[in-house]
């Protein structure tokens, strides 16, 4: 039984043979409405995640008396507006 080409001692040739092999497939999958509402639901969970972690990193700063980064945020801001008004 011969063995099949992606099984190699080289890792390009495994590489490339394992991608001839599965890209069609792949790529007939990405190009889904299935695929394409399963990685605008994954993007939104992502972003609501890290929106989330972020304000509840910031409540904990703020609890403890330290500046948050959203604290530094506006001031930079104001900071900067008094810098336009000078010059």
């Amino acid at each position: 039984m011969p063995k099949p080409e992606w099984v190699s001692t080289d890792w390009k040739k495994a590489f490339f043979a394992a991608e001839r092999e599965l890209s069609p497939r792949l790529e007939s999958m990405v190009r889904t409405d299935a695929f394409l509402d399963a990685l605008a639901v994954a993007n939104g969970l992502s972003r609501f995640v890290a929106r989330t972690a972020s304000r509840v990193g910031n409540g904990l700063v703020e609890a403890v008396g330290l500046p948050s980064s959203r604290q530094v945020r506006r001031l930079q801001r104001s900071v900067d507006a008094l810098d336009r008004g000078t010059a």
